[in-house]
């Protein structure tokens, strides 16, 4: 017998959390004060004085039996409760009873727990329940009386929120709730099953609201406030929340992606997190793209969202231009949507461009050219044809718009090379005689030489010019209807929008002042009549009197009424109408060559260049920022350095000639400092330049002389200045040069990285612009009035003077919207016979998020697919023992422990009886605990519940613990060794009155074995059989009386 204690010793030893000397052990039971065996941590210890963590020897068995998932014990400390158990005991870490017990996945212990445990260890439970992604667990725990009557009386208490809350959850912070928490996990059935009890999430306010309560909770914690909006803002970006509470999945991902960047802006702190969120909504939106499986699912995730039942009610495409707007470059770029865009890009009417060639394409392009203004005339006249049709078409409107911009271009280029001049200049009636001039006519002479003294002789507004102011007021037209149709706001967001609002103003003021100086001049004409008289004067050959009428024009006393008569411009004023107007001109000129740049994004091979081009715009822009710092910085010393030698002027004498030059010229003002710094760059100022020179004894500036005493004055000047000089250099090429090539290779580098989505969405932006109904025909045909305008105008005229309502107009122009797709669609149905039924937007989105969370569901089980493997490898040890086993043959696994079926361990004791695998010992994580299946034992009733086991097992389990504690002290006190010594007898009796109870149980489960053979049925006549039956069913029934009796004798 003492062998067997000897050997089963060890199978029961507790392993208790501290190993540290108790204050008390009290045998007989007494009070709680002496049961309380807890030890208190070292000194050094971090949990010193937590009084939580003090655990008397009965909660510690009670924690420990909850882990490892003993029904038995957990019942019998439940039943027993009293003054040394505390049901909600915490251990060191903060977990209660039926935290242990969700990690051992008992179902049973933890519906027994939440019959007793309080509101506030079951909702710190509910929360770690979550968190291992337990869906059972947490189904039974939020359907159990006890946290639902917990949770109405703690909303009817009218406590503050989570906010505020005090109390400390050890792993979870107290603003985080359960529907928060299953969000943040993206655990969509968790998710479903607190929406269905109506839990919602609360949107923080804006990070700028000013409202007493973000004032009250900035100046509790700002921290905790940031972090609280930060938790919430994850748990609102979980695409299982999105898809299952939003009516409107992309508007809520859209919406939230402008949030959290708006944040990530103003809590740099937090920037990453935010950032990882924004790409996660981004992410979900093109799942759900992904998902379509149709165009018509394609058309309702692009649509504007709404309900209606009639298809061109609603704006086909208000979705991807949110998601323009928004740069949402990965849902505009995604396949699905761009087939769609393709599609209505080309039409029904052009849709064989699609599959030719790129050479077809462009031969295709020369020949419809000259076609354009016999077509756009057509449309004029009649729009509702099939030639307006092909006008309306995206890529026929593209193609126009694009040639009437050319077109504009080479009237811009004819302007500007005046092409219509000679080019020949006679200043005077001298060179008449000229044999340079002798092949020019007597009219060709006259007109150059009245245009060279006469201002009223030049021509101000040629064809070419009024052909430019007319198309310059269709382009007005086309912006002015874009500012309509899209709304300032959206119209001014786009910098190409404002780079032509800029063009057009510009050349608008340019004609302006143009003609502000025709009719100055036509005025000053008028008054002297010069310009009529000098070309009577000329044509007579009187070149005396036309010197003599120039004369008397030019004189300063009919000064300010001449100044228009004069046609020379080093005489005009800096700021004349035409010089200024033909600045304007210039600069309106240079961006509309560059906007072309626009229509790159058309072609795949310029499209990239093109984005490049602008990333690497916004490069030079950061750049100037450190470049105009460090140019400043050296303009102002140098300048400070050579101010007196840049004002002093020295005579130099060149030959027969005097001039007065500066003594320093590169540095003779703060003006000629910056401009000497900025070309130096260029290699245009040469280091002779930054020498200061030094005037003679006689004041005349000569070559150096080395025995000039003057020179040595400023030796130190020149020094600092060519160091300065040379740092300049070395900081401005050498550094800031290069750092703006490594800026520039990146941005180029990050664009050819994600080429294909950057470019795609730049081609979408631009497919944009030509897909609205309106500004169908190009410049200039848009300024000629059609009947579809005048008709236009007069419903928009009754529409806003009348009273009656005019929804079905504006139902008409909405239903005009119906894509060719569509039209499409409900031919082939008609052709084929089809039934269609109309689906609304919500049971298309219900559609994608139906199969987005199937998408989940498989994803989640091939991760499990995946991870069982090496679960088993990893958590899963079989090793050989050799220890004997115990001396009670063909006992049943379950009666050590005497705990009540559960139906999976069942299951796999029933699995391992079958492989026939004995001797083998299972160590798993889940359980911690030995299994040992003998191969003799039959598959028949294998656990019996027995309270006596139960309370033996408990208390075997207290005195192994407080053996522990004794053991630690008994150097420092003789009578503990006593105590240890009784405390080792009392257990060894404990393990015989146990071995007795297992070998009875062991025999009555022989027996039971015997009696199964007993009535098992056996091949003979019914006559025969019927007798023997019974008698053997009366000796079954004395043999089973006689053992019970045997065994309660034993106990």
């Amino acid at each position: 017998m003492s062998n067997m204690s000897n050997k089963l010793l060890p199978c029961i030893v507790y392993n208790s959390p501290y190993n540290s000397p108790s204050r008390g052990v009290d045998y007989s039971g007494g009070t709680a004060e002496h049961k309380r065996a807890s030890t208190m941590p070292s000194q050094g210890s971090l949990f010193t004085n937590f009084e939580d963590i003090q655990l008397t020897d009965e909660e510690r068995v009670y924690l420990n039996a909850a882990s490892l998932g003993d029904v038995g014990i957990v019942r019998q400390s439940l039943e027993e409760k009293g003054a040394s158990l505390n049901v909600n005991c915490l251990d060191y870490m903060g977990r209660n009873a039926l935290h242990l017990a969700i990690d051992s996945e008992k179902l049973y212990i933890i519906e027994m727990l939440l019959d007793n445990l309080s509101f506030n260890c079951i909702e710190e439970a509910l929360l770690h329940a979550i968190s291992k992604g337990g869906q059972k667990i947490v189904k039974i725990i939020i359907e159990h009386p006890t946290f639902i009557a917990g949770e109405d009386r703690f909303k009817r208490s009218g406590v503050n929120e989570a906010f505020f809350r005090t109390e400390e959850k050890s792993q979870f912070p107290p603003d985080i709730t359960p529907l928060i928490l299953a969000a943040s996990y993206n655990n969509h059935e968790i998710v479903q099953m607190f929406l269905s009890r109506n839990h919602r999430i609360e949107k923080p306010h804006p990070i700028y609201c000013k409202c007493t309560d973000c004032v009250i909770k900035q100046n509790y914690d700002s921290l905790k406030r940031s972090r609280s909006r930060l938790n919430a803002y994850r748990a609102l970006s979980s695409p299982a929340y999105m898809a299952l509470s939003s009516p409107d999945p992309i508007m809520t991902t859209f919406e939230l992606r402008q949030e959290m960047m708006k944040l990530a802006e103003v809590e740099k702190e937090f920037k990453n997190e935010y950032h990882g969120l924004v790409v996660k909504c981004m992410d979900f939106a093109c799942e759900l793209m992904d998902l379509c499986r149709g165009t018509q699912e394609v058309e309702a995730v692009l649509s504007e969202g709404t309900d209606s039942v009639v298809e061109g009610s609603r704006d086909l495409l208000a979705r991807l231009k949110m998601a323009i707007r928004y740069q949402e470059k990965k849902f505009v770029a995604h396949p699905n949507c761009q087939q769609h865009m393709t599609s209505l890009w080309y039409g029904s009417e052009m849709g064989f461009l699609q599959s030719l060639s790129w050479w077809k394409q462009l031969c295709f392009v020369i020949l419809f050219l000259p076609t354009i203004p016999f077509i756009a005339l057509s449309y004029i006249i009649a729009p509702n044809t099939k030639l307006g049709a092909v006008m309306r078409c995206p890529v026929t409107k593209f193609i126009t718009h694009t040639t009437s911009h050319v077109c504009f271009l080479i009237l811009l280029a004819a302007a500007t090379f005046r092409l219509a001049e000679s080019g020949i200049s006679i200043t005077s009636t001298k060179e008449f005689t000229d044999p340079a001039f002798i092949h020019l006519s007597k009219d060709e002479k006259i007109n150059s030489l009245l245009k060279e003294t006469l201002r009223p002789a030049n021509t101000l507004l040629t064809r070419v010019q009024f052909c430019i102011v007319f198309w310059i007021l269709g382009l007005l037209w086309i912006e002015c209807k874009q500012l309509y149709c899209t709304g300032a706001h959206s119209y001014l967001t786009d910098y190409y929008n404002f780079m032509d609002f800029s063009v057009i103003s510009m050349y608008l003021a340019s004609y302006v002042l143009r003609f502000y100086t025709e009719i100055m001049v036509s005025n000053a004409d008028r008054e002297f009549n010069g310009a009529q008289r000098a070309n009577d004067l000329l044509r007579q050959d009187n070149y005396t009197y036309f010197d003599l009428l120039l004369a008397e024009i030019k004189n300063p006393r009919y000064s300010p009424q001449n100044y228009f008569m004069e046609a020379s411009r080093f005489h005009w004023k800096a700021d004349d109408p035409e010089i200024v107007s033909d600045v304007l001109f210039a600069i309106a000129n240079v961006i509309s060559f560059a906007r072309t740049t626009f229509l790159m994004p058309a072609f795949e091979v310029l499209g990239p260049l093109q984005i490049s081009l602008g990333r690497m715009i916004g490069d030079i822009t950061r750049f100037m920022v450190l470049f105009t710092l460090v140019l400043f910085a050296f303009m102002v010393g140098l300048h400070n350095l050579y101010w007196y030698y840049g004002a002093q002027r020295i005579k130099m004498v060149m030959g027969d000639q005097t001039a007065y030059v500066h003594a320093a010229e590169a540095f003779q003002g703060l003006k000629q400092t910056f401009y000497s710094l900025f070309w130096s760059m260029f290699g245009q100022v040469s280091i002779n330049d930054i020498s200061v020179k030094h005037p003679g004894p006689d004041g005349v500036f000569t070559a150096k002389d080395p025995n000039n005493e003057m020179e040595s004055s400023t030796a130190i000047v020149e020094g600092v200045g060519t160091y300065l000089f040379g740092i300049y250099h070395v900081v401005i090429i050498i550094v800031l040069i290069n750092m703006l090539i490594a800026m520039m290779s990146h941005s180029f580098e990050d664009i050819q990285t994600d080429c294909d989505v950057e470019w795609k969405f730049a081609r979408t932006k631009l497919w944009m612009n030509y897909m609205d109904d309106g500004s169908t025909l190009p410049v200039p045909f848009n300024m000629i009035p059609t009947p579809k305008s005048i008709y236009y105008i007069w419903r928009s005229f009754r529409f806003l003077f009348s009273r009656k309502d005019n929804r079905d107009w504006l139902d008409y122009q909405r239903a005009r919207k119906k894509t060719f797709i569509k039209r499409r669609r409900e031919i082939v149905c008609k052709t084929l016979e089809l039934k269609t039924e109309e689906t609304t937007y919500t049971e298309i989105m219900q559609r994608l998020v139906k199969r987005y969370l199937f998408k989940l569901e498989r994803a989640r089980d091939e991760k499990e697919m995946v991870n069982v493997p090496a679960l088993r490898t990893e958590e899963v040890e079989i090793v050989e023992t050799n220890d004997a086993p115990p001396p009670v043959p063909d006992t049943p696994n379950r009666i050590p422990y005497a705990t009540p079926p559960i139906h999976e361990e069942e299951d796999e004791i029933s699995c391992n009886q079958k492989s026939g695998k004995s001797g083998l010992k299972r160590k798993t994580t889940a359980r911690q605990q030995t299994r040992r299946v003998s191969n003799s034992v039959p598959s028949g009733p294998t656990t019996l519940v027995i309270p006596q086991l139960d309370a033996i097992q408990r208390s075997q389990k207290l005195l192994d613990v407080r053996l522990q504690h004794l053991q630690a002290s008994s150097k420092e006190n003789n009578r503990i060794i006593d105590d240890v010594e009784f405390l080792r007898k009392v257990m060894t009796e404990n393990q015989k009155a146990l071995y007795n109870i297992i070998q009875a149980l062991g025999n009555m489960q022989g027996e039971i074995v015997n009696l199964v053979k007993c009535f098992a049925p056996v091949p003979v006549s019914n006559d025969v059989s019927q007798p023997s039956t019974h008698q053997n069913s009366k000796s079954a029934q004395k043999k089973r009386s006689s053992h019970a009796d045997d065994a309660e004798s034993e106990v």
